[in-house]
C-alpha cells in the first residue's frame, strides 16, 4: 500500500532549509569549542572546516577517525547546534 502524495505546501514545509546566517558563525565556532573537551577526553578531536547553507562540516581527528561512534558524536554536535541556533534544518557532516 502506498502513501498518498503530499500537497505542495506540506512538502515545502517539511523540506524547508534554513541557511545558517553569517552573524551566527561565531556561535557555531563557540559551540564546537565548548564541545571539544568532551571529545578530547576520549582521545578524539573536532575541527570546524566550513559552514555552507545549513551544513556544518567537521574534521574528525585522533580516536574519532574510524571510530564506530563517530556518527553519534556528529549527531550530538548537531543536536546542540540545533538547540543553540534554533534551526532544526542544521546538518553536521564529516569533512571530506
Amino acid at each position: 500500500m502506498s502513501n498518498p502524495p503530499l500537497d505542495s505546501e506540506e512538502t515545502a514545509t517539511t523540506l524547508a532549509i534554513t541557511p545558517i546566517p553569517a552573524e551566527s558563525l561565531p556561535l557555531v565556532r563557540d559551540t564546537i569549542e565548548r564541545l571539544r573537551p568532551g571529545v578530547q577526553r576520549d582521545g578524539g578531536d573536532l575541527e570546524l572546516v566550513t559552514v555552507q547553507d545549513n551544513i556544518v562540516r567537521l574534521r574528525l581527528k585522533g580516536a574519532c577517525v574510524g571510530c564506530a561512534m563517530s556518527a553519534q558524536t556528529l549527531g550530538g554536535v548537531r543536536r546542540e547546534l540545533v538547540r543553540v541556533l534554533g534551526n532544526p534544518s542544521v546538518r553536521v557532516l564529516p569533512a571530506p
